[in-house]
Parts: C-alpha cells; structure tokens; sequence
C-alpha cells in the first residue's frame, strides 16, 4: 500500500539525517519520493530538501510523530497522496500553521483532500526562511547568474566542511575528504571552463575499526556530494549484509535493487561490506555484489556507494571482483581514538545532555579510557558513549534511591557514577607473561 512505502521512506530520511522524529518534513519527502515523476510540478525536490534542515545527533530509530501519523492515515490512494504533498508543502512554507518559527503550529488541523492545494498550494519559489540555508536553490530570478549560484553553493559547501572540522580528532579523516571534494570540485571547474577532467570515482572504501566515524564521515560526504551537484539529493541509505541478501534463488538481485533504488540520489553504505564476500556466503553474496556493480555502473552519474569494514577484509572484499576493484579509487583510512579524544568524546555526551561532570569524573574517565584502548576491538566512540550512558544510569539510581529527587542530583555526574572496574576490561588480560599470583 501507498501509504506504508511512504511511511518507510520517510522513516528512512530522518534517519539518514539523524532527527529523532518523523513528522511532517520527512512525510513530504517520502511522499515525493513515491510519487516519483507523479508529484506535482509545483512542489520540487529541492523545497522538500530545503525542509529537512541539518543533520540531527541522534542514533536512535526516529520515532513517528502523532502528526505525521495523521497524515500517512489519511493517505491511501495516489490522488491522496497528490493532495497531501500540496496540503504539507503549503504547510511548511512561509506563512504556514507549521512553518519554521511559527508560534502555533497545528499539524494536524487542516484535512487533506484531492482538491486541498488548488486554490492556496505553497509557492514553489519561496521555501521557508529556515529552509533558505539548505543546499539547493529553489527560485530562478534575473539575479541569479552563475556566479551567484555557485557562490551560494560554495557558502553551503564551506559550512559543512566547517561541521567536519568540528568533529573531535580524525585529522587524516578529515585531509582525505577535503582532498576527495577538491578534486571534484577542480574538475567542475575544469568542466565548466571546456577542459578536460581527471576521472574521479564518487565510490570510497573506508577501512578502520568500530566507532571511529564511519557513518558520521558517510553522511557528510553524502551532503557534500549534493552541495556541490555530483549527486541530485545527498542522503544517505545505510545497510548490511542481511539488507542485500536474500535466503533464496532470484532475490538477493531483487533487493540490491530496492536498496539502490532508495540510495539513488545519494550515498549507499554499507556497513562490513566484506561479509559478502567472506568465505560461506556463498553464491547468494557474489550474486548482490554482481548485481550491486551492474547498478553502480547503472547509476554512475547520480550514485555514490561507501563501502566499510576491518583493512584486510576489505583489501579482500576489493578483491573478490575486478567491477569493485575498477570502481574503488578512493580509500579513507579511519584511526582508533586517543584517550584524550575519548575524554572529549564522553564531555560531548554529557555536554548534549546538560549533565555537569563532578570533581574527579574526567581523570577517571581517562583511566577507563587508557585501559580500553589496550583492548582489541574496544569500540572507539561507542565504547566512550556506553560508559556515559551507564554512568547515566548508575547516577539515575542514586538520585532516586532515598524517594525524592533534588534538582541539584540531576544535573551532575559524580565519581561515584562510573563503575570501579569496566567488567568488558577486566575479562580481557593483555598479551603477555603473567608470573604466577
């Protein structure tokens, strides 16, 4: 039905931009990219970009709201669907009951019918202001020469960029994409001045260990990727094996088809993508990563695969097929934390959760920290925010442990918080000789 393929897809793009929550934004976008050339002319890919803002922080699956649950309710025909696009883009726009900045929104009180957007539909040239610092221009006025475009998607290129440099440590991490957009945005310019241009693959391979960024890194490059045009949308779609293998004859090629299909525009990852070609995946995984070359070539103009996983697996992956080793030019190499950035990595947390860390809670973090690193396959970034999340919890408990909560108890993380021993260290003794007691 409609309405649920809707529902998946806008699940999907608020997931792919970290939101917390479905709601109407995402609804749009899903409904645009069921419709397909079905959406009406007036309401554009670039306005429903232009709504979905920047990305969120969450890692959590989104959640649907009440509003959005209305919506997709009411949606179970295409002419429905139709309306509904009508009915949301005017809604989120300028002026509408749940436009950026409005002081009362009420998504849910305005009905969506086959006719709802022939009278009072949303402007297609004027997105909200909110949505005016989103990567695509949505208006064609005499003022808008091409160096004004380009200045305008080079003021957005720069800002995530800015957001890259942002991030804690992963220096080479962050050359290595500055140089992967140079280069592409040398042969643009190249391009566009008749020159010839240096072939360069939209495809990367990440090689590195858990929780050193690889899907953070994934999606900004993905919205690099839109910013500068290599790409017409710049989400990302992130999968695995189970996504892109099936159980029986003829459907593994079936569902690298859905996964790239909802990947098209932006960037497929795929996460230990050397587990299709692991020795006992038999033909089913040789089947998705011939089926997945075939699209890559397919789609080569406006689809950007990522693959990821441990450095020899992954050298072994590339290897499994002469397609992949064509397509593969560029390779990021992820480091593992310090403690150092680990510590930053855990203060962040607590930072987004406004929780005070108490006298002592840094130092012992780092000890935790140093200790981990000597760990193999510690988790990097994940492992620094399961220690928050437990101290979170342990700190929890002692609030509530005499019956009253006091406002000072939950706004600071104490010492006492954190686990004395990290059990997932304790069971693992280093390498070497151990004399007796």
């Amino acid at each position: 039905m409609i309405r649920d393929r809707v529902r998946d897809e806008a699940v999907a793009i608020a997931k792919a931009y970290s939101h917390p929550e479905v709601d109407l934004r995402h609804v749009l976008w899903g409904l645009l990219d069921v419709l397909g050339p079905a959406t009406p002319p007036t309401v554009t890919v670039e306005i429903a970009k232009a709504y979905l803002g920047s990305v969120g922080s969450a890692y959590q699956t989104p959640a649907v709201s009440v509003a959005a649950e209305a919506v997709l309710a009411r949606i179970d025909s295409e002419e429905l669907a139709k309306a509904a696009v009508l009915d949301l883009a005017h809604r989120l726009g300028p002026g509408g009951a749940d436009a950026a900045g409005s002081a009362s929104p009420t998504w849910t009180d305005r009905p969506v019918t086959p006719d709802a957007g022939a009278s009072d539909g949303p402007s297609p040239t004027t997105p909200s202001a909110a949505a005016s610092t989103a990567t695509a221009t949505t208006t064609t006025r005499p003022e808008d020469t091409d160096a004004n475009k380009a200045s305008a998607a080079k003021e957005s290129t720069d800002a995530i960029l800015a957001e890259l440099d942002a991030l804690i440590g992963m220096f080479p991490v962050k050359a290595s994409v500055r140089r992967l957009i140079a280069v592409h945005q040398l042969n643009a310019e190249r391009r566009a001045a008749a020159l010839p241009e240096v072939d360069a693959s939209l495809h990367v391979v990440f090689t590195g260990n858990p929780g050193t960024g690889k899907t953070t890194i994934a999606r900004i490059i993905g919205r690099l990727y839109g910013g500068i045009g290599l790409v017409s949308r710049g989400h990302l779609v992130e999968v695995s094996r189970a996504d892109l293998v099936a159980g029986y004859v003829g459907q593994t090629a079936l569902k690298v088809q859905a996964v790239v299909k909802r990947a098209k525009g932006g960037v497929l990852f795929i996460d230990e993508a050397y587990a299709l070609a692991t020795e006992g995946s038999g033909e089913f995984g040789a089947e998705a990563v011939a089926m997945l070359v075939k699209l890559m070539e397919d789609h080569r103009d406006d689809l950007a695969v990522i693959v990821a996983g441990y450095p020899e697996e992954m050298r072994q992956f590339i290897n499994s097929n002469p397609g992949l080793r064509s397509r593969f030019t560029h390779y990021i190499e992820f480091p593992d934390f310090s403690a150092d950035e680990l510590v930053l990595v855990f203060e962040s947390f607590a930072s987004t959760a406004k929780v005070r860390l108490g006298p002592g809670v840094g130092e012992r973090v780092r000890r935790l920290f140093v200790a981990a690193i000597a760990v193999e396959n510690f988790g990097n970034a994940r492992y620094a925010r399961s220690t928050f999340e437990k101290a979170y919890a342990n700190m929890a408990s002692r609030v509530v442990a005499d019956g009253r909560i006091d406002r000072a108890e939950v706004e600071e993380l104490l010492e006492a918080d954190l686990l004395a021993d990290d059990p997932f260290i304790a069971t693992r003794r280093p390498i070497g000789f151990h004399p007796p007691g």
